[in-house]
């Protein structure tokens, strides 16, 4: 099942998986005058860890890095050699890849080892497409934000009308989470289709005015990519595909069609360690969790989200504007620490996910476990914390 992202105050945690609260990081660290240049060591011949990113992109060595790319490599190898962690790991700086680096197993039972192209299942780091996939439409003019979700949903309960795009966005619609009714759990192993998703909450009435309150739900999300199919005319997965993965050259990442058990062509879903996790089928998440991608895509589309390439400056503003309980759409903009971070984790049975992104000193850290009880909020600030912490 999905989980709802931490609330600010419990986001940077400590625990047995090494979370820690962020070092105090002034931007001003960043200056012309020495910068983060130097931590990466004077060493153009390093052997890349990963396979060739587009052109511009450099990749660097931990050793290149200098004693702190080292560090982040030790403390990620000690999680797993103490069965506290694995999956696949991406850091960048100001443009360079840092690390980019598998620890333990894809599939243990095959050998199969995770690597920086191991796909990973995104779980809640999906709903930050569907977000992206509004915005393009409503660049495009196809799509208000604040209009009703009633112009661009069929057969829309009278108590949604007052609902917007917005609020589906924002988690402020009032609309129930769907996967936090009863009987949930029981079918998430069975195929299902986007049009039944919306039909286990359509008379669920709503739990607030819209915009009166913050729930974080997956119901919104869901209906975001019911938008997103009537207005584009395609399905979901298409669109995605189409208009984000194509462009970006996410050559790793789809939406996940598996069904009765894990796609060979994915990491397998562990609970600790070694210990297979039940198996879900992902179109009962849609457009709420469902898409799969590599830690090297991931990176690919945290650099388009740095520019113009996808989505105007306009777009992005609104994306990454904090709403209530400083969530944008699809992502949670806070300053822990004083520096902006802009992030949103992924929880589901056999994964733990996350991204966080510094766009004031051109900072990244992605986390993509297939390993459920790897805390990887935790891993994530703490690298965050050895990457730029005094």
């Amino acid at each position: 099942m999905l989980s709802a992202p931490l609330v600010p105050g419990d986001r940077l945690r400590s625990g047995a998986a090494g979370g820690g609260i962020l070092a105090t990081i002034a931007p001003s660290a960043t200056s012309e005058a020495g910068g983060w240049a130097g931590l990466f060591a004077p060493d153009p011949s390093a052997t890349p860890t990963a396979t060739p990113l587009p052109e511009g992109l450099a990749i660097a060595t931990p050793e290149a890095l200098g004693p702190r790319g080292q560090a982040i490599d030790a403390y990620l190898t000690s999680l797993t050699d103490a069965r506290l962690f694995q999956g696949s790991v991406l850091v960048a700086l100001q443009g360079r890849i840092a690390l980019a680096r598998g620890y333990g197993m894809a599939d243990a039972a095959r050998g199969v080892p995770n690597t920086p192209q191991t796909r990973f299942r995104l779980a809640s780091l999906t709903k930050a497409f569907t977000a992206a996939g509004i915005m393009i439409l409503q660049q495009r003019g196809l799509v208000d934000l604040n209009a009703s979700i009633c112009t661009y949903l069929d057969d829309c309960p009278e108590l949604w009308r007052g609902i917007t795009v917005h609020h589906l966005l924002s988690h402020t619609s009032g609309i129930p989470n769907y996967t936090d009714f009863l009987d949930f759990e029981p079918t998430e192993m069975n195929h299902t289709t986007p049009d039944a998703l919306v039909a286990r909450f359509r008379d669920a009435g709503v739990s607030f005015a819209p915009g009166a309150a913050y729930a974080y739900g997956n119901s919104a999300y869901v209906l975001a990519g019911r938008i997103i199919e009537r207005v584009a005319g395609r399905p979901y997965a298409d669109f995605i595909r189409d208009e984000i993965f194509i462009p970006l050259g996410m050559r790793g990442s789809g939406y996940d069609v598996s069904m009765g058990g894990y796609s060979p062509e994915l990491a397998i879903g562990y609970n600790n360690f070694d210990e297979p996790a039940s198996f879900i089928d992902v179109s009962t998440l849609d457009s709420a969790g469902a898409l799969f991608s590599t830690v090297e895509d991931m990176y690919r589309w945290d650099r388009a989200l740095a520019g113009d390439q996808l989505l105007g400056a306009e777009q992005r503003t609104r994306m990454f504007t904090p709403g209530l309980r400083d969530y944008g759409y699809g992502w949670r903009i806070t300053r822990p620490s004083g520096l902006l971070m802009i992030s949103h984790p992924g929880d589901m049975t056999g994964a733990s996910t996350y991204i966080s992104r510094f766009p004031e000193v051109d900072a990244t850290v992605i986390v993509l476990s297939n390993m459920y009880w790897a805390d990887a909020v935790g891993i994530g600030d703490h690298i965050a914390n050895l990457l730029l912490g005094n």
